[in-house]
C-alpha cells in the first residue's frame, strides 16, 4: 500500500437524526437549485421540464458532495448504483454517482480519536511505537492508517467511521427515497433486488469480523490455484482488531492506476492477471472479491505481484449457479442464441415470462460482453466498441421501463466485476488473450 496525505476532513453525521437531516438539507437544496435555475430559463422565454431543471450539473455535483460527506451506506449505494445501474440512468447521475468510486472524506483529528478510545481506551497508544494519525486510505466504510507495534510488526489499520454500521437502513432508505422523489431515478425502474442486496452487503461489510473471515476464507482457498504465485494479501491481527476496527500487516505497493500510468507497457500483463484472478475466483473457487475499485489492487514495485485489499465485499456463489453462468458464457462464445436464451432463464433474467420484451436486448448484451473471449488473437480493448454497443443496448431498453427486469442478485455482482475489469483494460489499453485464459481455468 502507498502512502498518500488525504486532506479533507469532514465530520461524520453519527445519529440516525443527524443524517436524516443532512438528507432533508439536501433536499431543500435540490428544490431550491430547481426554482432558481427554472425562474432564470423561464426569463429567458424557456420552457424547460422538470427533469432538465433537475439533471444539473450543480443539483448533481450537490449530490456526489452529499453523498460522500455522508459516508457509509448513502455513499456505497452510489457507488453501486453507479456499477449496477448505470445503463439504466441518466447520464449525467450516471457521471457524478461514478465519482465516488475514488472520492474520500476523512475524519477530524478529534473523532478519529475519540473512536480509537471508545473501542481500545485512553492508553491505546502505548501498544504502538508508531501510529500516523493522517490516513494513507479513506473509502465510504472507514479510512486507513498505518502504524508500528512495540516488536516492529509494519500495521494497516482500518477505523470504521463512526454511526456507519447504525445508520444503513435508514440511510439506504432515505438516499432511494431522494432519488425518487427528486426525480434522479427513472419511473418504473425496479432496483428493489439490488437495493436488498446492497443493504445485506453493506451490513456484511461494516461487520470487520466477518471480513477478516473472509480475508482468511479467500487467502486459504486461493493458495490451491495457480493464480496465487502472482499475489499478495495482507495477515490479519486478531489481537488488535473489533468489529470496527481491522488490523492488517502493511504490504508496500502502488495503486494501480497509478502503476499502470507510469508502466503503460505492463497494462497487458496486469489485466491479464486480473481476468485470470477473476476467472478462478468464479470457475474454480466460487468465491469473489466482487468490488472493482481500482483502490482495492495495488502491485508490488519490486516483483510484480498483484496486492489485494478490501474483502468486505467477498461474495460466495452456489456451485450450481456457477454451472448455469458457465453454461450462458460458452453458449454466448459459440453466438447460439436459443441456446443462450435457455441458459438465461434459467438463471432467472426472464422471471415476467418468455414474453419479456427486453429479451432480445439481454441476449444481444451477454453475446457481445462474450466477444473478449471469442476473439481468436489478443483481445485489444482499447480499439474495441465493445462498452459502447452494450451502453446503447441498455439505453434504448431503459426508456421502456416496464420492459426491463433487473437480474438475479449473484449475476448484478458479478457484471458489476466484470465491466469494472473491461472498462480498466480499455483505459489503459491492455491487450489481453482472453479466450486462453478462460479455455484454461474453465478446463
Amino acid at each position: 500500500m502507498n502512502e498518500k496525505t488525504l486532506t479533507t476532513a469532514s465530520p461524520v453525521p453519527k445519529s440516525r437524526a443527524s443524517r436524516l437531516l443532512s438528507m432533508g438539507g439536501l433536499a431543500t437544496k435540490l428544490a431550491g437549485n430547481v426554482l432558481t435555475e427554472g425562474s432564470k430559463r423561464w426569463i429567458k422565454g424557456e420552457a424547460p421540464s422538470l427533469n432538465e431543471l433537475v439533471l444539473t450539473p450543480k443539483n448533481m455535483g450537490d449530490v456526489a458532495d452529499k453523498l460522500a460527506r455522508m459516508r457509509g451506506a448513502a455513499m456505497k449505494l452510489g457507488q453501486l448504483l453507479s456499477m449496477d445501474a448505470g445503463t439504466l440512468l441518466p447520464p449525467e447521475l450516471a457521471a457524478v454517482l461514478a465519482r465516488l468510486q475514488s472520492q474520500g472524506v476523512i475524519m477530524p483529528m478529534t473523532q478519529l480519536i475519540h473512536t480509537l478510545e471508545s473501542s481500545w481506551g485512553t492508553d491505546w497508544m502505548d501498544q504502538f511505537n508508531y501510529f500516523s494519525f493522517d490516513p494513507i486510505a479513506a473509502a465510504s466504510i472507514g479510512q486507513v492508517h498505518k502504524a508500528r507495534t512495540l516488536d516492529n510488526n509494519e500495521l494497516a489499520i482500518k477505523i470504521q467511521y463512526p454511526g456507519v454500521a447504525q445508520s444503513i437502513d435508514s440511510d439506504i432508505d432515505n438516499v432511494i427515497s431522494l432519488l425518487r422523489l427528486s426525480g434522479l431515478l427513472p419511473k418504473g425502474l425496479d432496483i428493489d433486488e439490488l437495493v436488498d442486496e446492497a443493504r445485506r452487503q453493506l451490513h456484511l461489510e461494516a461487520d470487520y469480523y466477518a471480513e477478516s473471515r473472509h480475508l482468511t476464507d479467500f487467502s486459504g482457498k486461493i493458495s490451491n490455484f495457480s493464480i496465487s504465485k502472482n499475489l499478495i494479501m495482507p495477515t490479519y491481527f486478531a489481537e488488535l482488531s473489533e468489529t470496527n476496527i481491522m488490523t492488517m500487516s502493511f504490504v508496500e505497493g502502488v495503486g494501480i492506476e497509478e502503476w499502470l500510468k507510469d508502466h503503460p507497457e505492463d497494462a497487458s500483463r496486469i489485466m491479464g492477471l486480473m481476468l485470470e484472478l477473476f476467472f478462478t475466483e468464479l470457475l474454480q473457487m466460487n468465491l469473489m472479491q466482487t468490488d472493482p475499485n481500482p483502490a482495492n489492487f495495488h502491485v508490488c514495485p519490486d516483483t510484480g505481484k498483484l496486492i489485494l485489499f478490501d474483502f468486505g465485499a467477498v461474495r460466495s456463489f452456489n456451485p450450481q449457479f456457477v454451472d448455469r453462468y458457465k453454461q450462458a458464457i460458452d453458449q454466448a462464445i459459440d453466438q447460439n442464441r436459443a441456446g443462450l436464451e435457455a441458459a438465461l432463464e434459467v438463471l432467472g433474467f426472464f422471471k415476467n415470462g418468455t414474453d419479456v420484451a427486453n429479451k432480445a436486448a439481454v441476449i444481444d448484451i451477454f453475446t457481445i460482453a462474450a466477444e473478449p473471449l471469442r476473439s481468436a488473437t489478443p483481445y485489444h480493448f482499447a480499439q474495441s466498441d465493445i462498452a459502447k454497443r452494450i451502453h446503447e443496448i441498455g439505453m434504448s431498453v431503459s426508456k421502456d421501463p416496464d420492459a426491463w427486469h433487473t437480474p438475479p442478485a449473484d449475476v448484478l455482482f458479478l457484471h458489476r466485476k466484470m465491466a469494472g475489469l473491461y472498462l480498466m483494460a480499455a483505459k489503459h489499453k491492455a491487450v489481453v488473450d482472453t479466450r486462453t485464459i478462460y479455455q484454461q481455468i474453465s478446463g
